[in-house]
């Protein structure tokens, strides 16, 4: 049950990757039923899930997608992620003998690896943005989505006045012959495109601590943990609100009691 529970959850927020518009549930929810059915069949016929373990594991992987699609906001996204990991916590303490069908299977440890890895990435930003949301009082407000650049090209929506304006806009100038070329506006279009770097920062801060953790180099991870705080210290000490301060100790705090976690629940699933 834990493999299709947490290959479930992986393909829901995987479809939030692979969809233009995550908020278009129809697209997503066909989506995440093809990969949920792929999930279903995987942990079937080469795991050897029971029908059982199958059935509500991929119950509850639709109640984590329905959740998802109903309550976007910063309290909804920490009781699912809360109530989520507490279960998986529960349902690990199981003993194999009395609770066969709900128990962790043995042997095959690198599929939970995988998805815990995935879920550590993008979805856990999404995570850290509700925890900072939740801290700024904006708890009921929805949670910006975590996705850089989409993979499928966004629905068109036909607008025809829309459309006759975009063609003009979009009408190449008249040609003078013998003038100089004009400059300034495709320099402005190239400066337009910023660095997202909070974006990748985060997962590969995360990733790298798991991967040290797992290798016993606990002094690598505190130089990482003090390097972070040094390249930061420029940024900080310019706000005299203490506000960006607060933001970098909540986030970067979250962020690496989630990594310990993954490392530690990646240690138990090995030695299972």
């Amino acid at each position: 049950m834990h493999e299709v529970l947490l290959l479930g959850i992986a393909a829901s927020e995987l479809t939030v990757l692979l969809t233009s518009d995550p908020r278009r549930w129809s697209r997503r929810l066909s989506l995440f039923l093809t990969l949920l059915l792929a999930v279903i069949c995987y942990s079937w016929f080469i795991l050897g899930v029971s029908a059982v373990a199958n059935a509500i594991g991929a119950t509850l992987a639709l109640v984590w997608f329905a959740w998802d699609l109903v309550d976007p906001s910063a309290r909804g996204v920490l009781a699912r992620w809360a109530l989520a990991s507490v279960g998986f916590v529960a349902l690990l303490s199981l003993d194999p003998l009395n609770f066969p069908l709900l128990s962790l299977r043995s042997g095959r440890p690198i599929d939970l690896i995988i998805a815990v890895l995935f879920l550590v990435t993008g979805p856990v930003n999404h995570l850290i943005t509700a925890i900072l949301q939740c801290a700024r009082g904006r708890a009921s407000a929805p949670v910006p989505g975590w996705i850089n650049a989409p993979v499928l090209p966004a629905m068109p929506v036909v607008d025809a006045e829309g459309v006759e304006d975009e063609a003009e806009e979009s009408a190449e100038p008249e040609v003078i012959s013998g003038a100089l070329p004009v400059l300034g506006a495709q320099a402005e279009e190239e400066d337009v495109t910023a660095l997202r770097g909070g974006r990748w920062i985060g997962p590969l801060e995360r990733l790298l601590i798991i991967v040290l953790a797992g290798a016993g180099a606990e002094v690598a991870i505190a130089a990482v943990v003090a390097a972070k705080g040094v390249i930061r210290f420029p940024e900080i000490s310019q706000d005299s609100t203490g506000e960006k301060a607060e933001e970098f100790l909540i986030g970067s705090v979250s962020s690496w009691i989630l990594a310990a976690l993954v490392s530690m629940l990646i240690r138990v699933v090995s030695l299972h």
